[in-house]
């Protein structure tokens, strides 16, 4: 079961000077038996946030330290002042200067990365990586465990992982390829709810048969409204009655486990923020 909400906040838009979309400020009031997951509309890279009960956050990718401001400003709006984990998905997500300013802003304790991706992370981390294969898990604490459903290493491939909350299943696609796509065909994955789908390029797309195996209930898409989506894919997504939300369009957007249901929060936003110096 998922309740779908739209928090209309527009009066509590405060402005920033890093590019983006003003987004309102946001307090998840994450309990006991609950987390959430937020995905932070960022003009670079796919960059999320894990929240728990216990206050501690991990970061999904980092986003450029050219656009640094623009993340820092998404902290702020969510209350977040501590990142103890870090976890990067792809090659294409390694910016060894970011990765290094929020281990020593924050005190980032471990990185998780794809055993096949450590030799791009930054020397200077080293001590704090964690590798992560096929089939190995990461426990967050009791409740919230990832595992690794894939760990590509060829072209358009990255971490493939799910998140398992009580019986709610979270699944973020890194890979595009038809090699991840043979691989995540062979792997259960029926009681996904929600999908995070990899966008590489407009000519490449998530297919209808992956699409069915994962059979999810809702998608999220790191994309602008502005760019044009893959025909095919959004077809696939309108015939399996999916209820899809893009970043581009809904600004942040966040969605909040409990035992029983999730539910997928948006909040509005105003126009994209200019840069004032």
């Amino acid at each position: 079961m998922r309740v779908i909400l739209s928090v209309v906040l527009s009066s509590l838009l405060v402005c920033s000077n890093a590019y983006g979309m003003k987004v309102p400020k946001v307090d998840l009031r994450v309990s006991q038996e609950e987390y959430a997951i937020s995905f932070l509309p960022v003009q670079i890279g796919e960059v999320a946030v894990l929240h728990l009960a216990s206050g501690n956050h991990y970061l999904v990718n980092t986003g450029s330290f050219k656009e640094r401001n623009q993340l820092y400003y998404y902290f702020n709006q969510m209350h977040i002042n501590n990142i103890k984990g870090l976890i990067i998905t792809e090659k294409s997500e390694v910016d060894s200067v970011m990765i290094a300013e929020l281990v020593k802003k924050f005190g980032i304790e471990e990185i998780v990365v794809g055993k096949s991706l450590e030799p791009s992370m930054p020397k200077q981390v080293s001590g704090i990586i964690h590798t992560i294969q096929e089939e190995e898990s990461y426990t967050f604490s009791d409740d919230l465990v990832m595992r690794a459903v894939h760990e590509g290493n060829e072209r358009r491939e990255g971490l493939d992982f799910s998140i398992t909350f009580f019986h709610h299943r979270f699944l973020w696609l890194s890979s595009q390829s038809s090699h991840s796509e043979e691989v995540l065909m062979s792997k259960p994955l029926k009681n996904v709810n929600i999908v995070k789908i990899p966008v590489h390029s407009k000519s490449e797309s998530i297919s209808h048969r992956l699409l069915e195996h994962v059979d999810p209930q809702t998608a999220i898409l790191y994309r602008s409204k502005e760019r044009l989506l893959n025909g095919d894919m959004l077809e696939a997504i309108n015939e399996a009655w999916i209820d899809l939300y893009l970043t581009g369009q809904h600004g942040l957007i966040s969605v909040k486990f409990n035992k029983r249901n999730y539910e997928v929060l948006t909040f509005d936003q105003e126009d994209v923020l200019k840069d004032e110096g």
